[in-house]
């Protein structure tokens, strides 16, 4: 019984040795008498001619070998290593898992766990998802990111939790033609959730579903979304706005998804992250600031301007802060990038949702804000004119209302009843007169000069 436990703890520190990438093969000890060169067995006197094991004949006596030595010849019988679907288990001996997993890379996730038992070892074994041809593709083996920009973008702990958090409410939205070609691939985000009938509403943008004069790029076209689970369902079009840019979808089916935390507004100068998916679902990230800038040449008041680019796929990302609160979102417009302010967006969507329109004035004219001029224009108005807000008129449209009334390039427009000092407040102002508007309340308006 003693000799037995002896061989078990043996046994018990050969795996555990073998399991950390040591030679555990006994060697056979060499004396002088034997004319090996030296003899390395301590215990025995010198010149004592080495002890004979039992079962082993004379002939090997210069150097007896033990149990388990290999010959140098002879190839270890090991069997293949086996290929099992994910998560069956397979019993192998010590014999023929460790050798393999000496030789070659193999993957065992976090629930590893073996028994041993005399003589044999059990190891209970869980085959990864992916197959070993494939293995180069694991992030764990990639030597470099796949977006270089992204790892550059995120850099702290902190940051990187924060765009993980919100990561899992961005998703890819791809529209296809009947025969499987692709249109226009951009990215979205989970604006709601209605868990009780398994229905996820998807903000995206427009251009996923038609061009700049709000055409549809084929009447028959399917839409395809990408959920962060890396699941692909298809999307069915509720609405789209071309003024906002917006499209509003929905996906049906039994999915774990997550709604973001949206921002109250958005600020100039405020430092920001972009996000977003490409058609394989990889997450892009770029970091920059909402740009002091207002583009004269476009109409639309209400957007603002990035410091940053954004990938190719990324229009209809969010734009966050450092707190992961969405307080716009990208899109990729001629002549460049623009966002929209989350506010704006919001009151959007409920508009259509409570009255099936989006309502709002038309001005017919191209604003500046006042305190996005420099400080020493400011200084000419406020001592001039004794203007310190308001919105500067930069361009009136031919046969507009605005024109009939009088007013003309260079005049300012300050809004007595309002606080809005950005274009972002004042296209938030004007939604709230449209809401008003469809909720049959009367507007009147008094211009003066």
């Amino acid at each position: 019984m003693e000799k037995k436990a002896i061989l078990a703890l043996n046994n018990r520190k050969r795996v555990r040795l073998l399991a950390e990438g040591f030679d555990t093969t006994d060697h056979p000890r060499v004396s002088d008498s034997a004319g090996g060169g030296g003899r390395t067995d301590r215990k025995a006197p010198a010149g004592a001619a080495p002890k004979k094991r039992k079962g082993v004949s004379a002939s090997t006596s210069a150097g007896p070998v033990p149990r388990k030595t290999t010959a140098a010849g002879r190839k270890r019988r090991n069997p293949p290593c086996p290929s099992l679907p994910p998560g069956q288990c397979t019993k192998l001996d010590q014999r023929g898992l460790i050798p393999h997993l000496l030789a070659q890379p193999f993957f065992f996730p976090s629930s590893f766990s073996f028994s041993v038992r005399t003589p044999k070892m059990l190891i209970h074994a869980y085959r990864p998802s992916f197959s070993l041809p494939h293995r180069k593709d694991i992030p764990t083996l990639r030597d470099e990111p796949r977006d270089p920009l992204t790892a550059d973008a995120v850099v702290s702990s902190q940051d990187k939790a924060m765009v993980l958090r919100v990561a899992r409410s961005v998703v890819s939205v791809s529209s296809i033609t009947p025969d499987g070609g692709l249109i226009f691939q951009c990215t979205g985000i989970v604006f709601g959730w209605d868990g009780a009938n398994k229905c996820a509403k998807i903000l995206t943008s427009s251009s996923v579903v038609c061009d700049f004069k709000g055409e549809l790029h084929d009447p028959t076209l399917k839409l395809s979304v990408h959920l962060p689970d890396n699941t692909i369902t298809e999307g069915r079009l509720l609405s789209f706005n071309v003024h906002y840019d917006v499209a509003l979808l929905e996906v049906m089916g039994d999915f774990q998804l997550q709604v973001p935390s949206f921002g109250s507004s958005t600020t100039y100068g405020q430092d920001v992250f972009a996000l977003a998916r490409d058609e394989n679902m990889c997450l892009m990230v770029r970091h920059g600031k909402i740009s002091w800038l207002e583009c004269p040449m476009l109409l639309n008041n209400h957007y603002m301007f990035l410091s940053c680019d954004i990938p190719e796929g990324g229009s209809g990302g969010p734009v966050i802060d450092h707190d992961g609160n969405i307080i716009g979102i990208v899109f990729d417009n001629n002549p460049g990038l623009v966002v929209t302010s989350i506010t704006t967006i919001r009151t959007c969507v409920e508009m259509w949702h409570q009255f099936s329109r989006v309502a709002r004035p038309i001005l017919g004219m191209q604003l500046k804000a006042v305190e996005l001029l420099d400080v020493s224009k400011l200084e000419e108005l406020c001592l001039d004119n004794n203007i310190t807000s308001g919105f500067i008129v930069n361009l009136v449209k031919v046969d507009s209302i605005a024109e009939r009334l009088g007013i003309r390039r260079g005049d300012v427009i300050v809004f007595q009843d309002s606080c809005c000092s950005t274009l972002p407040q004042l296209e938030d102002y004007l939604l709230s007169l449209g809401w008003g508007y469809l909720q049959g309340k009367s507007l009147t308006v008094d211009l003066k000069s």
